[in-house]
């Protein structure tokens, strides 16, 4: 098995995960020859690879041959590693692979992304279809470049996916108004109304799961330098994590930043 037992209960508790060592250094240097062939940066044009038939068929009408090929040694990775059975079991239910793209960032002094939550409709100021707090994904980030604070480590708050989780739920039930909750300071400025802090409270196992997120939130919030949540990782380790709690990439100043993805539903 990938993950333990204690590794899965760790990731629904935490929403994070760190394995070291997972790719050895030919597998490593192999997916960045394959990742630095796209363009830079993060969901542009030819940083996605095929997952299935419509994907593969679309890439073949294009001649994109070589993407073809790439895409099966990823698939081929993601087999060795069991990550299907990985998701599957975090999940308690099959899960799908929806997703597989490439990170490449140059050095810069740019943060990739501030503090924030996936499925937050990337801050939109109106939604009109609130979706089911159970949908999100669980991402699995390979690092192929050294990360740390300052670097292009991804730090994530611990146990922030379950207030994301609950507020999520209140919007979905109706109880309590949409406002963007995206930008941690957002969310923070959410929970903290007065008619909506009981009802997200309801949504918890106690009082202090928010009290201790809040404090979390309120120690970066007040000092963005705050190294607290970041980590180090090396080329070859693993992160894996729930999309719903609050994470950042942090600008990749000293190296460049190369990462490998793989999404499941």
């Amino acid at each position: 098995m990938f993950l333990s037992n204690s590794e899965i209960n760790n990731l629904k508790i935490a929403g994070s995960v760190l394995k070291k060592n997972v790719l050895n250094y030919n597998e490593v240097e192999e997916i960045k020859k394959i990742i630095k062939l796209a363009p830079e940066g993060k969901g542009g044009d030819g940083t996605n690879y095929p997952v299935n038939f419509s994907n593969f068929l679309s890439k073949c009408l294009k001649f994109e041959f070589k993407k073809i090929k790439n895409s099966f040694f990823l698939l081929n990775l993601k087999n060795k590693f069991n990550l299907d059975e990985a998701a599957s079991n975090f999940f308690e239910r099959k899960s799908n692979l929806t997703m597989i793209d490439g990170y490449y960032n140059k050095p810069g002094n740019k943060e990739i992304l501030p503090w924030h939550s996936d499925q937050a409709y990337s801050g939109a100021k109106f939604v009109n279809k609130i979706a089911s707090p159970d949908y999100f994904f669980l991402k699995f980030f390979f690092y192929l470049t050294n990360v740390g604070s300052k670097n292009g480590c991804t730090s994530y708050i611990p146990e922030s996916h379950k207030i994301t989780y609950a507020v999520r739920s209140c919007l979905y039930e109706k109880i309590i108004e949409y406002e963007p909750f995206w930008e941690l300071r957002d969310l923070v400025n959410l929970i903290s109304k007065e008619n909506n802090k009981d009802k997200i409270i309801s949504k918890l196992k106690s009082k202090n799961e928010l009290d201790s997120f809040m404090d979390k939130a309120n120690l970066i919030l007040s000092n963005s330098e705050n190294s607290t949540f970041d980590f180090q990782a090396d080329p070859g380790d693993l992160l894996i994590f729930n999309e719903c709690g609050i994470h950042k990439g942090s600008e990749p100043s000293l190296n460049e930043r190369v990462a490998l993805r793989y999404l499941y539903f």
